[in-house]
């Protein structure tokens, strides 16, 4: 199996070096490796071509954004499964892809779990979310950097939609799901460490681009009943994590136990 890695970079050097190297040093060899920079002149260019004899392909020139770089990497891939890994992201240890192909992945989707960075320190790990209904596809987010694509869903020319500026994986994913039907699985594996500096962390411009997506693809009935659907699922989230809740379900055991004895 042979698995395809595509970085995008743009006057992130540090970043980049960071991530290069924990591709680089994987000791699944079976890697196609793309870098695609937006023309930087931080020094970025320099240290692609210092490494070119480990590249399948790279190239620095402007583009339009993070999606229009995406999609050049895409254009490149001939691998069994994609993974992007932006400058600045990098796989949690040497052993990531190996430990990968050991699942037997054949799914459109095969998604793991991420460590988060805030302000340079690790400070949690997250599990990834369901997608197994539309519902939890639209109300859910997995990490991009978490997701190995199969290259199939890029065969009939499918690319991310440059017309959202930070939720177009989400929205690709939600299409290849909802509309495509996917075939997807979570497998119990830490796989990038995901620094949340980047232009995805923005909050408001993240609604805003969902919104349109939400509002463009599924009617208002619809969109009511998800509303529903989070707010119950709210509820329950808030019910199951209440101590004095849970301290009386204890209780209550215990005593149909005692009873049940006598």
């Amino acid at each position: 199996m042979l698995i395809s890695i595509i970085t995008i970079n743009y006057n992130d050097l540090e970043g980049l070096k960071k991530t290069m190297t924990s591709v680089l040093s994987q000791t699944f060899k079976d890697v196609e490796y793309i870098v695609i920079d937006g023309g930087s002149t931080d020094g970025s260019k320099d240290y692609i071509k210092s490494h070119e004899d480990d590249l399948a392909y790279w190239v620095s020139e402007p583009d339009s954004g993070i999606y229009n770089a995406m999609n050049k990497g895409i254009d490149q891939v001939t691998g069994d499964y994609v993974l992007f890994l932006n400058s600045g992201d990098y796989l949690v240890d040497q052993f990531v892809l190996k430990k990968f192909i050991a699942f037997n992945p054949v799914e459109d989707l095969v998604y793991g779990n991420t460590l988060i960075v805030i302000n340079g320190e690790l400070v949690l790990k997250k599990m990834a979310e369901s997608i197994n209904s539309i519902a939890k596809c639209l109300t859910n987010t997995i990490n991009h950097q978490t997701i190995f694509y199969n290259k199939r869903l890029f065969d009939d020319g499918s690319r991310y939609d440059c017309t959202y500026k930070i939720c177009s994986d989400w929205v690709f994913t939600n299409n290849a799901i909802i509309f495509k039907n996917a075939s997807s699985r979570h497998i119990d594996l830490e796989i990038p460490v995901y620094d949340t500096n980047g232009v995805s962390g923005s909050i408001e411009l993240r609604v805003k681009d969902r919104k349109r997506y939400l509002e463009t693809n599924f009617d208002s009935h619809f969109l009511n009943l998800l509303k529903d659907y989070n707010q119950l699922n709210t509820d329950y989230t808030k019910f199951k994590n209440n101590k004095w809740i849970l301290r009386m379900l204890k209780i209550k055991r215990i005593y149909t136990k005692i009873v049940k004895k006598r």
